[in-house]
């Protein structure tokens, strides 16, 4: 170990003079293959102080570290203390020429990794600070790097530089109480390296004490994917968050397709039985992803523009400027919600067909002009036509939609109901006659009635199939669409 500033050795309450450690560091350095923190004693390196250790250094069980300035270390970090041990509030940086390292429970501040022939995470490992990927693979093995609430990581991770979490251990990150982002830089190092980070962005949600997300990833094909997939699935778990919505992206390498790339889409495939299918492809830059998730699980890409369409498809966050759109599902579709959005503008026009249901959440708005049919069948789409996900953008002004959480025109409740429901109007009512229409599963119209003001009144669907209806209520310039659900 080489002093190049200011640093001490503390044990039992005594501090060894510079000269004697800068002694003892010359004596370790050459005659040594490691340097031992004994039980009791406490190495620092003050903030000013910049340390260079060319051997392994162990600390065993009662030693610790206090780094306050920066640590370099050559060689391997080994921390036998068995409960989680901060190595203190400075840099930690791993630049050896051979695969390097760490093992043990630590708590680190800022972490640097520069050595091409990687570091090994050996023990459960926190990074409270920054993160920095310059170069060389970070291998999890089956533990995990947490990163903390405030961490982030810097650095312009690559292929070369990178987190690879492929056994059972993660990358895992903790958000603060307000939730936001965080880009996971993962990839694989099977055979040849290949980056394929996830991006989460967590909208809502309730974040817990020691709460985090974390990814690991396989690169091989998920197990039932056929025809057109891609070799690579990333799992999501998370701990401590819940009611949340969150919209993730994962990106892929060219090698990951078989098939038809621009028939791949986002699929959900653990632990949703059926799988559900979200966007497609972005083939201009290989990225997958899935927007308004309440749960996490595994992602991969599959066969989602085919004769024969997914069981389930969810829709968010699209915006249709054009048509005939169409999209489909064997079961069910699930339209925008969760705080997400699906827009029709005056100039779009689109299908909606599914086998079973049809589920219209809130979010959801046609605009004057604009076309939205969907309809119960087992004959879809030919081909499927949907277009990507974009931001909306409002054409003069908004048309309250179906299930429009700003909805104050009127409200229906029991939803669901097993038969009978109220609907309700608000008290800004002014004129004597309301219309009220409410359409059945297959689209048609079940029920024309004009009635006069009249602030609530019962309805039924007793003897209809179970499924989603459409109220539509209209009141001189007020024309509202809820949707309802008969279980």
């Amino acid at each position: 170990m080489k002093k190049s500033h200011l640093y001490s050795f503390e044990k039992q309450g005594y501090r060894v003079s510079i000269l004697t450690v800068a002694l003892l560091l010359s004596i370790w350095t050459c005659g040594y293959s490691q340097m031992t923190v004994t039980n009791g004693t406490n190495v620092k390196v003050n903030g000013t102080s910049t340390v260079n250790s060319s051997q392994n250094l162990v600390l065993t069980t009662g030693g610790t570290l206090d780094v306050q300035g920066t640590l370099i270390l050559k060689k391997n970090l080994v921390n036998q203390n068995i409960a989680a041990n901060s190595l203190g509030t400075g840099t930690v940086v791993f630049s050896g020429t051979v695969n390097q390292s760490i093992s043990g429970q630590n708590i680190i501040q800022d972490l640097t990794v520069n050595n091409a022939a990687g570091l090994t995470v050996d023990g459960n490992t926190r990074v409270n600070g920054v993160l920095t990927l310059t170069s060389g693979l970070v291998t999890l093995g089956t533990n995990n790097l947490l990163l903390g609430p405030d961490a982030t990581v810097t650095g312009s991770p690559t292929a070369s530089n990178m987190v690879v979490p492929t056994g059972t251990g993660e990358l895992q990150k903790e958000f603060p109480p307000s939730g936001g982002s965080f880009t996971f830089p993962v990839g694989d190092a099977d055979g040849t390296a290949e980056y394929s980070p996830v991006s989460l962005v967590f909208n809502s949600g309730n974040f817990g004490t020691d709460n985090y997300a974390g990814v690991s990833l396989v690169n091989a094909p998920y197990s039932g994917t056929a025809t057109s997939y891609l070799t690579r699935y990333w799992n999501v778990t998370q701990s401590g968050i819940t009611g949340f919505s969150c919209n993730s992206t994962f990106q892929y390498v060219t090698d990951d397709i078989v098939g038809t790339e621009s028939d791949i889409f986002c699929f959900k495939v653990d632990p949703a039985l059926p799988w559900i299918a979200y966007n497609a492809a972005i083939t201009a830059t290989n990225e997958i992803n899935a927007h308004g998730l309440s749960s996490l699980g595994i992602f991969t890409g599959n066969l989602g523009n085919s004769a024969v369409p997914p069981d389930i498809r969810s829709l968010q966050d699209k915006n249709i400027t054009s048509g005939p759109e169409c999209a489909d599902a064997t079961q069910t579709m699930l339209i925008a919600g969760n705080g997400t959005t699906y827009w029709v503008q005056s100039t779009g026009s689109v299908n909606h067909i599914a086998g079973t249901n049809i589920i219209y959440y809130p979010g959801t708005k046609v605009f004057p002009g604009g076309y939205m049919h969907g309809y119960i069948s087992t004959v879809f789409c030919n081909p499927y036509v949907h277009p990507g996900a974009q931001t909306p953008v409002v054409a003069g002004i908004g048309y309250p939609g179906i299930g429009n959480p700003a909805n104050s025109f009127f409200k229906i409740y029991p939803n669901p109901t097993p038969g009978k429901f109220t609907l309700e109007l608000n008290g800004d009512i002014t004129t004597s006659q309301v219309h009220i229409e409410i359409f059945g599963v297959l689209g048609e119209r079940i029920l024309s009635k004009d009635m006069l003001i009249e602030r609530k009144h019962e309805f039924s669907l007793v003897e209809k199939p179970t499924g989603v209806y459409v109220v539509h209520v209209t009141s001189g310039l007020n024309s509202e669409t809820e949707k309802i659900i008969k279980r």
